[in-house]
């Protein structure tokens, strides 16, 4: 199995895309933004209007993560407050993830 295994989901509205990975590899920084820009890519015009903060609150978690990685984690992100269904899920399910790029 594995060492290091996890996703970016979008969900609610009727949706469930994601972009996994698992993979013996580290995975870095630009792996994750990489990863993140597959599952934008995924949505509609619409799917990503009503999850468009939501991703780049993603983006900005897997840039300020320790420039060691994170262990497992799960977070959300969503648009509006009020509706928290419409989202983009972080999971780190195993490993670690998100290291500092080679070029930092």
């Amino acid at each position: 199995m594995a060492t290091n295994r996890g996703r970016f989901q979008a969900q609610g509205g009727g949706i469930e895309k994601s972009e996994p990975w698992a993979t013996n590899n580290t995975i870095y920084k630009q792996n994750g933004i990489a990863l993140i820009n597959n599952l934008e890519i995924q949505l509609t015009p619409a799917e990503l209007n009503a999850r468009n903060i939501a991703i780049q609150k993603a983006r900005n978690f897997v840039n300020a993560c320790p420039s060691d990685g994170v262990p497992p984690v799960k977070k959300s992100y969503s648009n509006n407050l009020q509706n928290r269904s419409i989202r983009i899920d972080v999971e780190v399910n195993a490993g670690i993830a998100f290291v500092n790029n080679l070029n930092n």
